[in-house]
This record gives C-alpha cells, sequence and structure tokens, in this order.
C-alpha cells in the first residue's frame, strides 16, 4: 500500500480518537483549570510511539516500515496534537493565567518525555530482539 494511504488511514483513525478521549477527558472532574484532554492524549500519544518506534523499526525491522506509517505516523501523529496544546497555552496567557500556562507547558513537556521514555522502556522489556 502506498505510505500517502497509511499515514491517511492512520491519521483519520487518530485524529477521531484524539477527539472522542479529549472530550471524555474533559468531560471528568480535573482540579486546576489545565486543559487536561490535551495533556492526556498527547501523554497517551507519546507513550505509544515509543513503544511502537523501538517494536516496529527496531525489533522487527524495515519490511514492518508499512506499519510504522500507519500506526506511527499516521494514528499517533493524527492522535497528538502540538498545536492545540501551544493554543491552550496561548488562551491561558490572554486570560491572564502565567502560572497555569508555566504549569500546563512544564507538565506536557516534561511529562511527555517521560510517557515517550516509558514507551521505549516498556518495549526493550517486554520484546526480545530478532
Amino acid at each position: 500500500m502506498q505510505p500517502i494511504v497509511l499515514v491517511g488511514l492512520g491519521s483519520a483513525i487518530g485524529g477521531n480518537l484524539r477527539y472522542w478521549l479529549g472530550r471524555w477527558v474533559e468531560a471528568q472532574q480535573w482540579p486546576g483549570g489545565l486543559p487536561w484532554g490535551t495533556i492526556w492524549v498527547n501523554l497517551t500519544g507519546s507513550l505509544l510511539l515509543g513503544f511502537l518506534a523501538v517494536w516496529l523499526l527496531e525489533r522487527l525491522g524495515p519490511e514492518w516500515r508499512g506499519w510504522y506509517l500507519f500506526l506511527g505516523t499516521g494514528l499517533c501523529g493524527g492522535y497528538t496534537t502540538f498545536s492545540t496544546f501551544e493554543w491552550e497555552t496561548l488562551q491561558l496567557i490572554r486570560q491572564g493565567s502565567w502560572p497555569l500556562a508555566v504549569l500546563n507547558v512544564v507538565v506536557s513537556v516534561l511529562a511527555g518525555l517521560l510517557a515517550l521514555g516509558c514507551g521505549v522502556l516498556l518495549a526493550v522489556w517486554l520484546l526480545p530482539r530478532r
């Protein structure tokens, strides 16, 4: 299958997952006024991407690149959202909520890196080398 089709299909699925999970998370009672839907989507997407990158690119090899295009580039790319994170941070700044804006950046970036690292470690731990 052509890469454009793999990435496009994955993105369509990921974007819908982001919308529905983000709505569900935002409907819960979370403290502090942070954009928790975007935070959770980006953290779970980072965890998944770390796992998929090790599994499909390192453990299984180049013949699995199509699956990585579909799941990693497409699904995770459509699921996670950097632009929404930036927009929500800017909205906090515009509302005068500088402490929340800074907290959103710190939580999103540091926790995102931690989630990505956990996904990598999980894959390294669970999946044997070929």
